[in-house]
């Protein structure tokens, strides 16, 4: 088999692109499965039973449900990231400089979910949970000056969660759950119009560099453990393993046939660990807190494998693990309204040393506000709201494109805006 060390650097696609999701969370992960978490930043989520969705971080908590219960959610995703950078492109030892900015580069997003969980006897529950956990569009412009680094974008991932829960003894709970996850995704550079300017034609613009399209289904599991301490505090702990896909479809270029053929790509989604604590003040008051450890390191490159068994390493990532912290507070008003708020502190997944374009990832923090409405006795409903806030990322790359090398500076800002809805009924 042979191996491709270094490609013409006209080919070095960052995949990458398909992996940063906007500044939602650490890499490519997607937090949002429940309006009700999201108004108190997820803060203990896995010890706050508080509906089905619970399922998504803890499936011993299903447990507390005396009778079948369902959550559908939408939560709705709007990033602003802009770059601000400038881009020196060198030819025949002439060195030019052109503005490498762009505005808005992440889409907004609609993700869906739905949980229900049901008990049958007074030590077994069973659930189901259909949601997603990583996913992400990016999009730059025709008239990007680097498209070369990154272009555009998209990738999908939906999770179908059956579990199962026992009660061991009145205050202890464990659960178990198999997840099978489909994941598609299209990602691809181009050549830019300025850049291709200068060598007169001699590089067309808008040229399709590498771009590549793939899905796969993969399968993981899940587990937790629920402990009802005393009648004020409720502590969990969960764990969902590592899902590794190998997405399976065609790479295509404008400036290299040979590598249109048919490849696939491994992308592993990480595996993510959840320490919460539910407290209980007085009968209106109570505290969330949550410390989550994401198993990012495991990334640590990407590398297409073509059917004629050429290995195209596309980028070195060497992610890194990354730990969230987050509280929260809920209020019970009345006997309808809830009330909900939560910080959180994100770590970025990229170091500075591969940070790019296509990944520039950097830590983040979470402000969330909530409410749910007590519609009857046994219908609620949860609204969410969240504004993100990334730290600022430097960004400094280098990349070849036939005989002009192109050397990158940029900066990266990023927020995000977040609204959910949630419906709950037990039946």
């Amino acid at each position: 088999m042979n191996k491709i060390k270094f490609l013409p650097a006209c080919l070095c696609l960052t995949l990458s692109t398909a992996v940063s999701h906007q500044a939602m969370a650490a890499g490519f992960q997607v937090n949002e499965h429940s309006a009700n978490g999201l108004g108190r930043a997820f803060a203990g989520q896995a010890a706050m039973p508080e509906n089905a969705s619970v399922l998504a971080t803890n499936p011993a908590a299903i447990t507390v449900f005396d009778a079948p219960s369902f959550s559908a959610g939408i939560n709705y995703i709007d990033p602003n990231v802009d770059i601000d950078g400038e881009l020196v492109s060198t030819l025949g030892g002439t060195s030019i400089p052109m503005s490498a900015n762009e505005n808005d580069i992440a889409d907004s997003a609609v993700i869906p979910s739905f949980f229900y969980a049901q008990p049958i006897n007074e030590k077994v529950s069973v659930g189901l949970g259909i949601f997603s956990s990583y996913g992400l569009s990016t999009d730059y412009s025709d008239d990007f000056n680097a498209l070369h680094f990154a272009d555009n974008a998209e990738i999908t991932t939906i999770t179908m969660n059956p579990t199962v829960a026992y009660k061991v003894t009145d205050t202890i709970s464990l659960g178990l759950g198999l997840s099978v996850t489909y994941a598609d995704a299209e990602i691809g550079t181009s050549t830019p119009k300025a850049v291709a300017a200068l060598t007169q034609g001699a590089i067309p613009a808008n040229a399709t560099i590498v771009n590549l399209q793939g899905d796969d289904l993969g399968y993981g599991w899940n587990v937790g453990a629920f402990w009802q301490a005393t009648s004020t505090t409720n502590v969990a702990l969960s764990y969902r393993a590592e899902t590794e896909l190998n997405l399976s479809g065609e790479i295509n270029s404008d400036l290299e046939p040979t590598y249109n053929q048919g490849g696939k790509l491994a992308l592993n989604l990480a595996s993510i660990t959840e320490l919460a604590v539910n407290q209980i003040i007085n009968d209106q008051w109570s505290v969330q807190a949550s410390v989550n450890f994401t198993d990012w390191s495991t990334f640590d490159k990407l590398e297409a494998n073509l059917a004629d068994g050429t290995d195209l390493l596309l980028k070195q990532e060497d992610f890194e693990d990354t730990w969230r912290a987050s509280i929260g507070a809920t209020y019970q008003y009345n006997d309808q309204i809830t009330l909900r708020a939560g910080y959180a502190y994100d770590d970025g997944a990229v170091s500075y040393a591969h940070r790019s374009l296509s990944i520039p990832d950097t830590d983040r923090q979470w402000f969330t506000v909530g409410a749910t409405y007590a519609v009857t006795a046994s219908t609620s409903v949860d609204f969410g709201y969240a504004y993100l806030k990334g730290r600022e990322a430097n960004v400094n790359q280098q990349r070849g494109l036939g005989p002009i090398v192109s050397n990158l500076t940029a900066t990266e800002n990023a927020s995000a805006n977040i609204l959910s809805v949630q419906v709950n009924t037990q039946f």
